[in-house]
Formats: structure tokens, sequence, C-alpha cells
């Protein structure tokens, strides 16, 4: 069995992204909705976070599935300056959702403190401080929905 691609990457939102934040969460809600349509279809799993202007995402799954994805995201006008921050062969840490996205707020302040001081800079994070964030999002997130159900 192959493992699945795992690519983490951050890029800067576009000028012109709304800052507002209702505005930013219906931005982002169009995002995911397209995301997941395009994600179910090649086995794509992945996470989005939102904060302080920086997209940080997981995309993980096929190979090709995944680099067909990050060459669209590369074009996409809502992004500036994306980088890869870790990418290789994983067990899947994201497989619950072809996507979710979660704006990181005040209240979760405890995942940038998690950095241990290095703050939300994604690209001083090594390829383990964005899993660490990434995971500590994930697993807030899923708290947070079964809290709700």
């Amino acid at each position: 069995m192959t493992l699945p691609l795992r690519l983490i990457y951050a890029s800067r939102f576009a000028p012109g992204f709304p800052v507002d934040a209702e505005d930013q969460r219906d931005a982002i809600g169009k995002i995911i909705r397209a995301s997941i349509r395009n994600n179910r279809d090649v086995a794509i799993t992945g996470l989005l976070l939102a904060h302080q202007g920086w997209f940080v995402q997981a995309l993980e799954g096929p190979v090709r599935a995944v680099a067909d994805t990050y060459a669209r995201i590369l074009r996409d006008d809502r992004h500036v300056g994306p980088i890869v921050l870790a990418e290789g062969s994983a067990m899947r840490a994201f497989a619950d959702w072809n996507m979710c996205a979660r704006r990181v707020s005040r209240a979760d302040d405890a995942i940038v403190e998690s950095l241990g001081g290095a703050g939300f800079d994604p690209p001083a994070w090594s390829a383990e401080n964005a899993l660490s964030v990434l995971l500590e999002v994930r697993d807030l997130q899923s708290a947070t929905m079964t809290a709700l159900v």
C-alpha cells in the first residue's frame, strides 16, 4: 500500500481578500465548498487554517491529485507568495474532511502559544511546527464539532 502524499503550504491573503470578519468568513466558506466538491472526486483530505492574513493548508491524497490541486492553488488570485512548508508520504492526519477550515481567533491563542515562542510566522516554521499547528487546529475543530452534536 502506497502512503498518501501530504503537502503543507502557506500563502498570504491577496490584496483585496476581505479583512472584515463576516466577509472573510463568507470568502473562506466559498473556498471550502469548492474544495469539498473538487477534493471528494480525487480522494484529497485536508485542513485550511486562516489567521493574521495567512492561509496554512495541508493537502493529503494521491500524489497526482495533490500536485494538481496545489498547481490550481498557485494560479488562484486569492493567494500571494505560496511556500511549501512540508511535503512527503504520510498517514492521513485529516482523513475526516475532504476539506475543513478554521479561522484562528483570540480564543484560540493556545494554538499559537504551542509554537514555543515562534509565534504565528509560517515562513519561519519547520515542517514539524507546521504539522503541529495544523494537528492542534484539527483537534480543536473536532472537539468543537463534537460539542455541537
